[in-house]
């Protein structure tokens, strides 16, 4: 996924979204939203898709190599956003309709880092505990770096819990510079 994104791109994936609700089909839009960005998710591969000699037809044909259950709607839209040279923006259609979708599903995604690797039971406990806090599920990603020391930095969406030691010997240090 790329790391840019673009508001005409959380534009499409809201229309997406209602799209999919509506057809109750919110799983083969969410594979075809994926799909898009492993399409699209290289800018050379925009420029081929979008460039002067690739056809239509050839253009389907390729979508359906990628994906080959894409339905009419789904393959609609892609040809919507090259006839409109919006391609580039299957990254950010993808991440976008990616939040959307957790939030419909009262889903949130925290990233918890660590100074060594978390056994599965941690991580399990980890994601009961922040789904409790939050009252919703939580699906945890786990990270390393050493530069922690130990503890934990989790962060869900835009909160941030600093359980680090190198935090803690942060926060340690400007209360002293205070006193």
């Amino acid at each position: 996924m790329s790391g840019t994104r673009d508001v005409a791109g959380r534009r499409y994936a809201v229309a997406v979204l209602g799209i999919a609700k509506s057809s109750g089909e919110l799983d083969k839009w969410q594979e075809a939203i994926e799909n898009l960005d492993v399409l699209t998710g290289n800018p050379s591969y925009v420029e081929i898709l979008q460039g002067d000699g690739m056809t239509d037809d050839t253009f389907q044909n390729i979508v359906r190599k990628v994906m080959p259950e894409i339905s009419s709607n789904q393959l609609n839209l892609f040809r919507l956003l090259r006839r409109k040279n919006r391609l580039a923006l299957g990254p950010s259609i993808q991440s976008f309709f990616k939040e959307l979708l957790d939030d419909e599903q009262n889903v949130a995604r925290a990233t918890v880092t660590s100074a060594v690797p978390l056994d599965e039971s941690q991580t399990v406990e980890i994601a009961e505990k922040l789904s409790t806090a939050m009252g919703k599920k939580i699906i945890v990603e786990a990270k390393l770096d050493s530069s922690i020391i130990g503890g934990l930095v989790i962060r869900v969406g835009d909160r941030l819990i600093d359980a680090s030691t190198r935090g803690q010997l942060g926060s340690l240090r400007t209360h002293i510079a205070r006193s």
